[in-house]
């Protein structure tokens, strides 16, 4: 590799791959602890420019819950080289789009532009990781932004109240029990000095990854980013002491009345987290049952019993634990203690049956066309790279993938519907109509 360090800071090169036949990903870091994934790619002349901070709304406490969502808002206002407003001016004015995203475990920042406007975003994104200015007028501008966001997200929204209550009744003392958006006590709390010393803390370049995919020459990019970031000091990062969930050991049930037109239910389970080996596995079973017109339960609630309007299931991939998560909209008049027996006939007969050869290659292959659907373009490539990096400390997670999913058997799904899906270990919120409900 051509020499691009400076007497401030060095670059290492980690470690490389191909992605695909042709195209090469290589992850850097720089002295300050930085790490930056490139991909050439000269398809088209664009390339997309991702900030991956490892912080989410795991790392939060009660008090300053919904903190990482909220600074998300802030990284948009006033740098000391940029007044509000021109860091959307300068990229939108070059034909760029932009947008950002806060989840349980991270945070990331996205622009896709045209390749020669390269230096811009370096320049601006490189001032905002430093440079923000945080004080008592920005806070409470975006303060008010967020609360108005939660209350037509949550309070507002009957699903999305759904949601949060299901989490904060399956768990008691981990983190996932407060929704990303925070509690609206803590949103309206949440002081200037919480918000620089969260900026100060997580907003480090040993606590990033910079994910570079299109048309770009890569020695060239090293440098520029090297150049701007390289003399930003690294943070001390406490330690995560996370409090770990205990088994759950009897069915947790909660009613609410909503105004809605139907009867809605949510089912969570708890399952192991993203890294675990039986992952793989439940995203199987999870597919087998709810993946597509032809799946088990798609077809018994919407196509064949038509009690059901919608019906979908996903397993959370997390660092830590996560719930495996049942979706269920009733149609008119239809009961969702219907939907609850069929999705527990359906799990047991999963646990005492084989699922046929057949159907399970059918399944592999829609999730393996499903997985690579997803790399169609240059932002979606960098997506997959820093959310891989993020979630599991290595971007070549993302190539393990479908490997791993294509070995699962009809036994490993029969094991893991034993072991996870049972009476004990879930949490039903069901949503019924309002009396009176003009609906």
């Amino acid at each position: 590799m051509e020499n691009i360090s400076t007497p401030e800071s060095k670059v290492f090169e980690i470690d490389h791959t191909l992605f695909g036949k042709h195209l090469k990903v290589t992850k850097y870091r720089l002295s300050n602890g930085l790490k930056v994934i490139l991909m050439e790619d000269h398809s088209v002349p664009i390339l997309a420019y991702q900030t991956w901070f490892n912080v989410g709304s795991r790392n939060e406490r009660k008090g300053i819950t919904g903190i990482s969502h909220f600074f998300e808002h802030l990284m948009f206002k006033e740098t000391k080289n940029h007044k509000e407003g021109e860091y959307d001016r300068i990229l939108e004015g070059v034909g760029g789009q932009i947008n950002a995203g806060t989840w349980i475990d991270w945070t990331f920042y996205r622009a896709n532009v045209p390749s020669n406007a390269l230096d811009k975003v370096v320049e601006l994104e490189s001032d905002r990781m430093q440079n923000m200015i945080i004080n008592e007028a920005q806070v409470n501008s975006e303060r008010e932004v967020v609360i108005n966001e939660r209350r037509f997200r949550v309070d507002n929204s009957p699903q999305g109240s759904m949601y949060e209550t299901l989490y904060k009744t399956a768990y008691t003392v981990h983190p996932h029990r407060w929704p990303v958006i925070g509690w609206m006590e803590d949103i309206k709390a949440i002081t200037i000095e919480e918000c620089r010393e969260f900026y100060k803390t997580y907003y480090s370049p040993n606590n990033a990854t910079i994910v570079v995919v299109g048309d770009i020459q890569p020695i060239e990019t090293l440098k520029l980013i090297n150049d701007a970031y390289g003399k930003i000091p690294a943070s001390d990062i406490p330690p995560e002491n996370l409090p770990v969930e205990p088994p759950q050991k009897a069915e947790k049930r909660v009613v609410l009345e909503k105004p809605i037109p139907a009867e809605k239910l949510l089912v969570g389970y708890h399952l192991p987290n993203a890294h675990h080996k039986d992952f793989p596995a439940l995203e199987v079973l999870s597919s087998v049952l709810f993946d597509g017109m032809s799946s088990r339960l798609y077809r018994r609630l919407i196509t064949n019993e038509q009690i059901a309007s919608q019906a979908s299931g996903w397993v959370n991939e997390l660092k830590s634990p996560g719930l495996y998560v049942v979706d269920i909209s009733m149609r008119p008049n239809e009961s969702a203690k219907k939907a609850e027996k069929a999705l527990y006939e359906e799990l047991d007969r999963l646990i005492q049956e084989d699922v046929p050869e057949d159907e399970l290659d059918k399944v592999k292959t829609r999730i393996e066309s499903s997985f690579w659907r997803h790399f169609t373009t240059v932002g979606s490539k960098a997506r997959s790279l820093g959310y891989y990096e993020t979630l599991s400390g290595d971007y070549r997670q993302l190539f393990e993938a479908i490997p791993e999913l294509k070995k699962v058997t009809a036994s490993d799904i029969r094991r893991v519907a034993r072991i996870y899906f049972s009476k004990d270990n879930r949490t039903v919120v069901t949503g019924v109509p309002q009396k009176g409900n003009p609906s």
